[in-house]
């Protein structure tokens, strides 16, 4: 049985199951028609979707992380979505560099060969612990909408800090056996140094793969999907009850202060909902495509299926890149509290250079109104004054 690499449940790639695309295309057993389909489709994603995607999700969670840093959007919400903001960001970009490098080009530097095994953990690790932010600001929400009295206590943004924290540890150390599964081989010809990716005896090790493949499937997959359904699907149900009171009460008119600040709030955990279901949506795949890789590993049916595999791998990695691009577009059509600080935090500019314009031009027509009003008072005065001296030279005269 062929051993399984661990590698790449966020970001699958030719080395996961140990067959390279020229071993692939130098195949007897791969027909034209297959090689052709792996190659168009290869060339469509990671050549062109995945730049374009990834590109601009970079940008929309660099939004992202400034309009939420924010002190006006200072909740404990919002550090969950600013760390899964930046977890994002960093594994699209990493992602985003494996796309233009891989271990089959033969012409690359040496610093590309050296740069891919690190890449490729860094990228699962960073999608590892986006999972599990998920699942903490799903369950904080939960406590929130459910249990607000406890979640006063318990959702603090000093709290969210430290969870946060913790996330990335534990998926950090969770991941890190992934470092020891592929190393950079060297090899001279005629005075040519040529290097390639090849898996360590550590990674190859039969304990390794099942054991350690198991846990990581469990822990990153099954498990955090679990408390997403469950705790979504409560909040699902708060929601639509709280949609539904809303309703009634809007019928007899009672409208206020108190129950825009609940809409508020039921917006927020409706744009939490749909954040986690577009989550489970692009992630589920991965799931799928790994049991089913498994299932055919196990019954040495992998070989024959290895171009399946492969073209379904490219596209759940796109579903996964679009996932993480995808969160700017979220909290801007959900969320009128993240659009005024958007606006706030990259227009407001544009509204100070008027008002200091606005400014000083009335404070030129105010100089000039009160410079001329002086005069006049002035001028006016001297009037007076002189009216008063041709009034008394009169009077004298009069007595004289």
């Amino acid at each position: 049985m062929m051993s399984t690499s661990v590698t790449g449940l966020h970001n699958m790639t030719e080395l996961v199951y140990n067959v390279t695309i020229s071993d692939l295309e130098n195949s007897s057993s791969l027909s034209t028609k297959t090689a052709e389909s792996l190659r168009v489709t290869r060339l469509i994603v990671k050549q062109i979707l995945i730049p374009i995607i990834a590109t601009a999700g970079i940008v929309g969670n660099i939004l992202n992380i400034i309009v939420l840093r924010n002190r006006k959007m200072r909740s404990s919400t919002n550090v969950y979505l600013s760390a899964l903001a930046v977890c994002d960001m960093l594994y699209l970009i990493f992602t985003l560099t494996l796309s233009f490098i891989h271990c089959n080009i033969s012409d690359q530097p040496k610093s590309a060969f050296y740069f891919i095994p690190r890449a490729r953990v860094l990228s699962d690790l960073f999608g590892n612990t986006a999972v599990w932010l998920t699942v903490a600001f799903t369950i904080e929400r939960y406590i929130g909408v459910c249990h607000p009295m406890r979640g006063k206590v318990w959702c603090t943004v000093g709290k969210a800090k430290i969870l946060s924290v913790i996330v990335l540890v534990v998926s950090f150390v969770n991941t890190f056996p992934e470092f020891f599964e592929m190393d950079i081989a060297e090899s001279s010809t005629n005075g040519t140094t040529s290097y390639s990716c090849e898996q360590t005896a550590f990674g190859k090790s039969e304990s390794y793969s099942i054991g350690y493949y198991w846990w990581y499937v469990t822990f990153f997959t099954l498990v955090p999907f679990v408390f997403l359904f469950v705790f979504n699907s409560i909040l699902i149900k708060s929601v639509w009850k709280a949609n539904k009171r809303r309703h009634q009460l809007s019928n007899f008119s009672v409208v206020g202060e108190n129950s825009r600040q609940q809409s508020e709030q039921h917006k927020v955990t409706t744009m939490l909902i749909t954040v986690v279901l577009i989550f489970l949506l692009c992630q589920l795949p991965w799931t799928v495509l790994l049991m089913y890789r498994t299932y055919l590993d196990a019954n040495n049916f992998l070989k024959s299926q290895t171009t399946f595999i492969l073209i379904s791998g490219n596209i759940c990695n796109l579903l996964v890149i679009i996932n993480a691009s995808g969160n700017f577009l979220l909290y801007s059509y959900f969320s009128s509290r993240f659009r005024r600080t958007f606006a706030k935090v990259f227009c407001g500019w544009r509204k100070i250079r008027k008002t200091s314009r606005g400014t000083g031009s009335s404070r030129w027509r105010s100089s000039r109104y009160t410079s001329s009003s002086t005069t006049t008072t002035t001028s006016s005065c001297r009037s007076k004054r002189g009216t008063l001296s041709d009034s008394s030279k009169r009077l004298r005269l009069q007595t004289e």
